[in-house]
């Protein structure tokens, strides 16, 4: 049997990497989120507890994280940011691995898994991978996407905090270019798709493998 493709699809803030995920998962490749995958980890009390070590008890809420007051702290502490990595990094990493056991067989059926991973450059994780897609989008179009929920300085934290788009886009081995409308970033997912899957598992028509 031919070895699975696990492809790294990542971008910058706003860029639609979950736009591009969706569409894949629309095709029936299996998708794992990584900031899903965080959502889970955050939820559960070990990983609270150490979180209120590096942020303080006043991190935790009737027993809910204030994710918001963490965003805040580690946008200007680079050294608690750090230990955020360092916690939460591998624990991630690990959760990746578990759900691609978890579901093997089903992705055997296709060859391919998609790991929506925002941070893929960030924690040198490319050799991770066998190709990394890059979802790229102008500035001005992501920032007028992004304003509906945050403010321009806000972006450009969280921006800032991220390495730049072009440096993810010369190390990617696909760019899907967001910019458009949906039917054409869709067009540029089902001709990666038919490049990287065998035969066996190229698309036939724009609904689904045949």
């Amino acid at each position: 049997m031919e070895k699975i493709k696990k492809i790294g699809l990542t971008g910058v803030f706003g860029s639609g990497k979950t736009t591009v995920a969706s569409i894949f998962k629309k095709y029936g490749i299996d998708v794992i989120s990584c900031d899903d995958l965080v959502a889970e980890l955050l939820e559960k009390e070990e990983v609270k507890k150490k979180l209120a070590g590096i942020f303080g008890n006043g991190v935790i809420k009737n027993g809910k994280l204030d994710k918001k007051k963490i965003a805040e702290v580690i946008f200007t502490d680079r050294e608690k940011k750090e230990k955020l990595e360092n916690l939460i990094h591998p624990l991630v990493f690990k959760r990746i691995d578990e759900e691609i056991k978890k579901n093997i067989d089903r992705i055997k059926k296709k060859g391919i898994i998609i790991v929506e991973i925002p941070l893929l450059f960030e924690t040198k994780s490319e050799k991770k991978f066998d190709y990394i897609i890059v979802v790229s989008a102008s500035v001005d179009i992501i920032k007028s996407r992004l304003r509906e929920k945050f403010n321009d300085r806000e972006i450009e934290l969280r921006w800032e905090n991220q390495l730049p788009l072009k440096f993810k886009e010369k190390n990617a081995d696909y760019i899907i270019n967001n910019s458009g409308p949906i039917h054409q970033t869709e067009k540029y997912v089902r001709e990666i798709i038919n490049e990287i899957l065998p035969v066996r598992g190229k698309i036939k028509s724009e609904n689904n493998f045949k």
